[in-house]
């Protein structure tokens, strides 16, 4: 089974995101194409707000073809959810099912996607840092429906807030996962974790809250036409990082400048929610 997606999913921002987070993200597709990564692209709505141009929050496919619409926590985004989309991926994927988890919106339980699910789906493990994105009973069903055994814990922000999605604080590459130790605010947890992780062939590159607030755990890692490793970072993420962490990373793998700063301020979000990926097999 694949351990890196080889396809994305983007959403293109139109005009009235204003010039400087048009041209962010222009040079993020350019790049992705000069990097051979397969994009399916689609544009923004007219009436959307720019968390449209994070479709990992409510949009989630799995291997073995399901494709999932998942309950947001905000209002006003609830509307990206587009049918045009779900249509554009029946046409071109082989689907086993679409399902939508939209109804427990009205029961205020929130599961937002890859953003709070950092995925093993090599392990069929599911990682989650809990808040109120992140809801552990809806989390639960999600796992049983699926055959996946999620893995919950509590962590903080550098400001001692609980940060609003898992991906901000933990990414897999193919044999290793970034971490922020430093973000867990149970001893328990974070050996469980370690070791959990360590047992499935990861290796940990531990980061700090300092780089977390860099958008490091945002980062997207994947695979070219080519069939190489891309690690696809902030370029403050990038140039945060120590030797030691660039040692742990390893010279297998690309590490990726992006320049996302307009996007990322924006937003407040990073690569991992924009790149939405696609873990279905083409028709």
């Amino acid at each position: 089974m694949a351990t890196l997606p080889t396809t994305v999913m983007l959403i293109k921002p139109n005009a009235k995101m204003g010039k400087p987070i048009v041209k962010t993200f222009q040079s993020l597709y350019n790049l992705l194409e000069e990097q051979g990564i397969e994009i399916v692209l689609f544009n923004q709505s007219d009436n959307s707000t720019v968390g449209a141009l994070y479709p990992a929050c409510w949009l989630t496919t799995l291997p073995d073809g399901v494709v999932l619409v998942l309950p947001i926590h905000r209002r006003e985004r609830r509307e990206e959810k587009r049918d045009d989309i779900l249509n554009t991926l029946q046409q071109k994927y082989l689907l086993k099912d679409v399902e939508d988890w939209s109804e427990y919106e009205v029961e205020g339980f929130f599961l937002e996607g890859t953003a709070s699910m950092v995925i093993d789906h090599k392990h069929k493990l599911i990682y989650a840092a809990l808040s109120p994105r992140t809801h552990p009973a809806i989390l639960e069903k999600f796992s049983t429906a699926h055959k996946y055994k999620a893995i919950t814990f509590s962590a903080r922000d550098a400001f001692g807030k609980t940060p609003l999605h898992t991906n901000m604080l933990m990414h897999f590459g193919e044999d290793f996962a970034l971490l922020c130790e430093e973000a867990f605010t149970d001893d328990i947890d974070l050996i469980a974790v370690k070791q959990l992780l360590l047992s499935t062939g990861y290796r940990i590159i531990p980061f700090s809250l300092d780089q977390l607030t860099l958008f490091m755990g945002n980062s997207f890692s994947c695979k070219n036409k080519k069939g190489e490793s891309l690690l696809l970072m902030g370029e403050a993420a990038v140039a945060s990082l120590t030797k030691e962490q660039k040692k742990l990373i390893g010279k297998q793998v690309q590490v990726i400048p992006v320049a996302l700063e307009p996007i990322e301020a924006a937003g407040d979000a990073g690569l991992n929610a924009m790149l939405a990926p696609v873990w279905l097999q083409a028709k």
